[in-house]
């Protein structure tokens, strides 16, 4: 009789066991973003941050002066440029991590080969009450275009940190063959 309840009592111990282990949320994500979700052309506000998408502009190659020279970069798929207003809420702080989450769901950050370019945000240092502008530019395949989510946080992969998922608009977004980068944007 006590073999029978022993083997009854450990069956029960694992069955809750294994009920628990297949309910709770994996680690990621109980450490992962918070998330606010917002669209083009609105103010999402986070905690920490907000941010507001003016444009979104696509080209087949970006050109801008650096040092009094002329600098090109040619794609073999496409510039996403996107310029945006950022504003800190309670203290200076960067906002580095730029992604866009293309239309099959792949993440794309910010390319490297145009980090030179002038008013890039992942540069500048964001103050609470001084509205900060500025581009981020990513470098893409052009199917991965029609559909797309920018996230911005701190840094990349943030945990327990605001991360604003911004959903861009498609209508007017026209592919340019040459876009010029000034002081001021696009």
């Amino acid at each position: 009789m006590r073999l029978v309840f022993l083997i009854v009592v450990i069956a029960v111990s694992m069955t809750v066991l294994a009920a628990l282990q297949a309910t709770t949320p994996p680690y990621a994500m109980l450490t992962g973003p918070i998330r606010t979700e917002g669209r083009q052309g609105e103010t999402v506000s986070g905690t920490v941050f907000s941010a507001q998408i003016r444009q979104v502009q696509k080209a087949k190659t970006l050109a801008w002066d650096q040092f009094g020279r002329a600098v090109e970069r040619q794609s073999s798929g496409t510039w996403v440029i996107v310029s945006a207003e950022l504003q800190a809420m309670r203290e200076t702080m960067p906002v580095r991590g730029a992604t866009i989450i293309g239309t099959s769901g792949r993440l794309y950050h910010q390319s490297q080969r145009a980090q030179a370019a002038p008013n890039v945000l992942s540069a500048k240092t964001v103050q609470p009450g001084l509205p900060t502008t500025g581009i981020y530019i990513f470098e893409m395949p052009k199917e991965e275009t029609r559909d797309m989510t920018l996230l911005l946080s701190r840094q990349y992969g943030p945990q327990l940190e605001d991360e604003l998922a911004i959903t861009l608009e498609q209508n007017g977004i026209v592919l340019r063959e040459k876009m010029e980068l000034g002081k001021n944007g696009i």
